[in-house]
């Protein structure tokens, strides 16, 4: 049976998605690895999240369908130019959010941000959906259209037990 993260990409490119931006989480590795060795997409990784909104931003201004592969801490760090550049030019971005400080987490300094990022989406007027069972892979997958419609970022919150398989 594919992993969580082989139904997770196959779902994101049926919808589209063919141009990733990934900066790395250790809920997201698997699904970092594959995406960086499918020959169907591009694949960037840049040294910050701002930066790859910019790059998903350029990539959906000539043709391509963005998805950006982030913790949720990158949300912090990206909110002034996801304002600024995606929602201001209405450019549909999936960000694709490891939901790091919920529950399940081991690590206490990824508790703040884990609680606060809901509440920074929507102070930043960012729809979310968050997704907890392995089984949603074909509903996260679908955010891409949805993103495409709204003409606009939208993410999807992944926590612990999205990435467990079995749950």
């Amino acid at each position: 049976m594919p992993s969580v993260s082989q139904r997770l990409l196959e779902s994101l490119k049926e919808h589209g998605a063919n141009f990733f931006v990934t900066v790395p989480c250790k809920l997201s590795a698997d699904l970092v690895l594959l995406i960086s060795q499918d020959k169907g997409i591009i694949h960037v990784a840049p040294t910050r999240e701002e930066e790859g909104v910019g790059i998903c931003a350029g990539a959906y201004l000539s043709g391509k369908t963005p998805v950006m592969v982030i913790q949720n801490s990158g949300i912090g760090n990206s909110a002034n130019a996801l304002v600024s550049l995606t929602q201001l030019y209405q450019i549909p971005l999936l960000l694709l959010c490891t939901h790091r400080g919920s529950p399940g987490e081991r690590i206490g300094a990824q508790v703040p941000m884990g609680i606060a990022v809901k509440g920074l989406l929507d102070a930043i007027d960012i729809p979310y959906f968050s997704y907890n069972n392995p089984s949603q892979t074909e509903q996260v997958g679908g955010l891409v259209d949805y993103a495409q419609v709204a003409q606009r970022p939208v993410a999807a919150l992944l926590g612990f037990d999205f990435w467990r398989e079995g749950v």
